[in-house]
């Protein structure tokens, strides 16, 4: 007459007890661990950053694009400072563009540079304002080597006004 074969958590006990004396035998070509005990004392435990140093480490940019450090306002210091406005041109461009507006001391700043999104270059490498595109006008074609040479630096071609511009220095050697 045949055993009934286990079934359910007697199956699980069989096969964990089968493998319970098992010890893992060490590697020929590494050393053993050492033991905490054998140490007489442990590690000391890595200390993660806060919150507040990731923010006093971080670049912010002002209205004109000039960088600095995020310096986080103390709490006495905060309730002296006026309210951050909910909506300025400057505020709503650093949002729009994706980055994060910070307060730092008292002043709003912004986690990327604004200032720069509008900053392009035509196709003898002069520096210009992007104005918004014009309605009235369609902007004559961009040379080939103009569109290639910003391409392959990896910016964009962008129309500004009435014209095609370069949305980095394309000129500028990396």
């Amino acid at each position: 007459m045949a055993r009934p074969r286990p079934r359910g958590p007697a199956l699980g006990l069989v096969l964990l007890a089968g493998c319970a004396g098992a010890a893992p035998s060490p590697s020929p070509s590494r050393p053993p661990e050492p033991q905490l005990a054998q140490l007489g004392s442990r590690p000391a435990p890595i200390k993660p950053r806060g919150r507040l140093e990731d923010v006093a480490a971080a670049r912010v940019f002002d209205e004109q694009g000039n960088a600095s450090t995020c310096v986080p306002p103390q709490a006495p210091q905060r309730a002296a400072c006026p309210a951050l406005p909910v909506s300025s041109p400057f505020l709503d461009q650093c949002r729009l563009a994706g980055f994060q507006v910070r307060q730092c001391g008292c002043e709003a700043r912004c986690g990327g540079n604004v200032a720069a999104l509008n900053r392009h270059y035509d196709a003898d490498g002069r520096l210009e304002e992007c104005a918004p595109a014009r309605d009235d006008c369609t902007p004559p074609q961009a040379g080939a080597a103009f569109q290639d040479a910003c391409t392959e630096r990896g910016y964009r071609l962008d129309v500004c006004g009435c014209a095609w511009l370069c949305s980095g220095d394309f000129k500028r050697l990396p």
